[in-house]
């Protein structure tokens, strides 16, 4: 274990990034310490001085210019990452050589071969390599999660994930000179729809269907020309264990105050469905009936901080007891090779069976 290790102080956490997930990030970090007796917000650090300066000072933390302080302070245990896609690989992997534990947001990396390195990295040297699919932890997605563990759906058939938002070019896309140097470019943001936002969505497709065999998909963009990246995305997959997972992902629902996340699940004994992860009906042969009310969401960019902070509070515990971060760098691998397969089979119009031996995708 290495809670004795840890007795003689907090662990220690830095966050890298601080757009509007790294802003998640620090609060979500900074009230663990508050309500915890284990964690510690040590600093912060982004390529902006005035931002570091502004939320060192606000949080009562380190603030650090250069990423290298960042991994060479002892007082640091662990870095979350949440910065522009095309930097999680090299960012991990540096903090891994000098034996921090990493928390990435997703995706794990815009590659599989760099996702492919990180985690061998990372066993290599020691670490704990985890990934930000705070999705797991809401409420609808674990009570579903435990009907299916105890058997009440029966064996998963198929599980159909929608993704139905909207992104503005000029408020999302090409907002400022940050998200004009990486959103919506195959080489920072490393794609579109699918690997940014819709992401969170297969991961609970792989989450409830299990492991995917082989996936066929198509990628456009439809509605976003300023962009080269994908706006719509669909794709679909053969579970190993038998079944189907069929999903749906857009960038121009309208109108925007009805934009929604579903996933639907149905077994061999009954179905439920998820609304933007609130549990809103499941049907069961066994007699378990759940029926409520589903609401559109007028806001999709915003994240609530309640989930990181859940999903911290349990990867840190786990790392004070020496356990495997609950999201490994695997399970990030696994939906990353879900969105590069789709891509790999829209562009050369083939099925690709998994998992993926090499990249060499776009």
């Amino acid at each position: 274990m290495l809670k004795g290790w840890f007795m003689s102080r907090r662990i220690g956490v830095a966050v890298a990034g601080i757009g509007a997930i790294g802003r998640v990030h620090i609060e979500a970090i900074k009230d663990l310490e508050r309500s915890t007796d284990f964690v510690k917000l040590v600093g912060i650090t982004c390529m902006n001085r005035s931002l570091i300066d502004e939320y060192a000072s606000k949080y009562g933390c380190k603030g650090y210019y250069t990423y290298d302080d960042v991994v060479k302070d002892p007082e640091v245990d662990v870095v979350t990452i949440a910065t522009p896609h095309y930097l999680h690989a090299w960012q991990a992997i540096y903090a891994i050589e000098f034996g921090k534990h990493v928390i990435v947001e997703k995706p794990i990396a815009t590659t599989v071969t760099a996702a492919k390195e990180m985690i061998l990295k990372a066993r290599r040297k020691g670490v704990k390599l985890g990934v930000i699919y705070q999705g797991r932890y809401a409420d609808g997605v674990k009570e579903l999660m435990g009907y299916i563990n105890n058997g009440v759906l029966g064996k998963i058939l198929l599980v159909v994930g929608e993704m139905m938002w909207w992104r503005d070019e000029a408020t999302y896309y090409l907002r400022d000179e940050l998200a004009r140097s990486w959103r919506g470019m195959w080489g920072t943001e490393g794609g579109g729809a699918l690997i940014n936002q819709a992401i969170h969505t297969i991961d609970l497709m792989l989450l409830f269907g299990g492991e995917v065999d082989e996936v066929v998909g198509y990628i456009d963009n439809l509605a976003h020309p300023s962009i080269n990246v994908e706006d719509i995305g669909i794709g679909i997959m053969k579970y190993r264990g038998g079944g189907y997972g069929a999903l749906t992902a857009n960038l121009f629902t309208k109108p925007s105050t009805h934009q929604y996340r579903r996933v639907r699940v149905f077994g061999s004994k009954g179905q439920a469905e998820l609304w933007d992860n609130e549990l809103i009906l499941l049907k069961s042969e066994d007699g378990v009936s759940i029926e409520r009310k589903p609401g559109y969401s007028v806001e999709t960019v915003k994240v609530p901080g309640g989930l990181h902070r859940k999903l911290f509070e349990d990867f840190l515990k786990a790392l004070l007891n020496d356990r495997d971060f609950p999201i490994t760098g695997e399970d990030g691998l696994k939906s990353l090779e879900i969105v590069r397969a789709i891509y790999y089979s829209s562009t050369r119009k083939t099925y690709v069976k998994l998992p993926l031996q090499a990249d060499g995708v776009l």
